[in-house]
């Protein structure tokens, strides 16, 4: 199982809600019970279950009352009604009542496998759905930028992303791959449909093409039920496979077939299925060398390569930091609860930000703005709030840094000092942000000339 759900089993008899408790548990879920509607509630006030499974009949309230109520508070909860008295009209109600599913007693193991199959797919879409809300709070990295550079990654975006045209994203690791990839599905006509990302290096050679491809019950030791890959869940919309240079030579067969006809084969069956995924890959490696090299299939990369975009890393397009530093760090105090009333920052944090090299790029940007965010909440940022390697990079342009030369220990007080001012003129204020006294501060713009 790839999500471990959280099962609460409802049934007022205890031998029957044990048992079904220890075969929850032995597919791979953590299971509450509650011998009634009125506990049931009680436990979903504490922690919220992804699976409700709840008898139709009970003492009190029933099965079908229990699902409205849990349903008022949550309207995406996933409720199943389990019944003795099986009929056509109880299911009905039961799905009127906003039960996901219906299951008559008794059942079989193999009836509960392909239920938490089904429920497993809907709660990792939906969690992937989330991360992607939480993705666009920040925009897209892509759009309004100047540096020429990324302005040209514009028209590409809105010429390929109608197409099903396959994309090869390349550049360093942190440049906004997957947020591009994203971009593109966003403006799709699979837009509506599932965006599944598979980081391959994330995954154990052993396990990687049972979790892309999917298993059937008995594929090997462990499977004890079929399991949906991630091919699956994305069919009708985009597969994003990220550090596809690390592909095993049996994984690059599979998707290669794939790319060809368009179907896939689960580990441990050979019937061929059909489905319809777009493929985005991505990579930080450089795949013709690897082609030559022998560790990846040539024929694999020119099925992928229909369309190549080189993502350029942040030190080529300095011209973007101020405007992906505004971007990150308003998503960040949004995300925080904080207001946001920071109109422009100054312009001594967005220097120490452009003369940064950024290794980590795009990534690094942000990770920083979101410690930025949580340092300035509710105010307007300052260097003193960025990382020490960057605020040595808020030093003068006349000064050692531009000269090539590793600068002194008085350059670098001198060049922070003079950062803090420029963006706090309060003398009282600026001396606690630089963690000194007042008189301190006197002496040290007296000694560096600071007026």
């Amino acid at each position: 199982m790839r999500t471990r759900l959280d099962v609460l089993v409802v049934d007022d008899d205890p031998a029957i809600a044990a048992t079904l408790s220890v075969g929850l548990r032995s597919l791979g879920c953590d299971v509450r019970t509650a011998p009634g509607a009125k506990e049931a509630l009680a436990a979903l006030d504490g922690r919220f279950a992804e699976l409700i499974l709840t008898d139709m009949r009970m003492e009190g309230e029933s099965g079908i009352d229990l699902i409205r109520e849990v349903r008022a508070r949550n309207p995406h909860a996933l409720c199943v009604v389990m019944t003795a008295f099986a009929s056509f009209d109880n299911a009905v109600s039961s799905i009127k009542a906003g039960a996901f599913d219906y299951l008559p007693k008794p059942f079989s193991m193999e009836q509960l496998e392909h239920l938490l199959a089904k429920v497993e797919t809907i709660v990792e879409l939906r969690r992937e759905n989330e991360r992607l809300r939480a993705g666009l709070v920040e925009g897209d990295w892509f759009e309004g930028l100047s540096a020429p550079s990324a302005l040209a990654l514009q028209p590409f975006i809105e010429r390929i992303a109608p197409t099903e045209a396959t994309v090869l994203l390349t550049g360093e690791t942190g440049t906004g791959k997957t947020a591009l990839a994203r971009s593109i599905h966003r403006r799709s006509v699979r837009a509506g449909k599932p965006f599944v990302e598979v980081v391959c290096t994330a995954l154990a050679e052993s396990l990687f093409e049972s979790e892309v491809f999917g298993h059937v019950r008995g594929a090997f030791t462990g499977a004890v039920r079929d399991h949906v890959g991630k091919f699956e869940a994305a069919h009708g919309g985009t597969l994003f496979l990220d550090e596809i240079g690390e592909l095993s030579a049996s994984a690059q067969a599979k998707l290669l077939r794939f790319l060809e006809d368009r179907v896939i084969e689960r580990v441990g069956d050979n019937t061929p299925l059909r489905l319809d995924v777009r493929i985005i890959a991505a990579t930080n490696r450089d795949l013709s060398q690897m082609c030559r090299d022998g560790s990846f299939r040539e024929d694999l990369y020119y099925r992928l390569n229909v369309f190549e975009c080189r993502i350029p890393p942040l030190r080529e397009r300095p011209e973007d930091v101020p405007g992906l530093a505004v971007r990150f760090f308003r998503a960040a105090t949004a995300r925080l609860g904080g207001e946001n009333p920071v109109v422009e920052m100054p312009a001594a944090f967005l220097h120490a930000l452009q003369a940064h090299s950024w290794p980590g790029n795009v990534r690094e940007l942000r990770n920083v703005m979101e410690r930025v965010a949580l340092l300035a909440l509710g105010r307007a940022p300052t260097v003193s709030d960025l990382p020490s390697s960057l605020q040595a990079s808020g030093i003068s342009k006349d000064s050692a840094m531009d000269e090539g030369r590793i600068p002194t220990l008085r350059e670098m007080e001198e060049g922070h000092i003079r950062s803090v001012l420029a963006v706090e003129p309060n003398q009282a204020r600026a001396a606690e942000i630089l963690g000194i006294t007042t008189v301190t501060l006197w002496r040290k713009r007296k000694e560096y000339k600071l007026g």
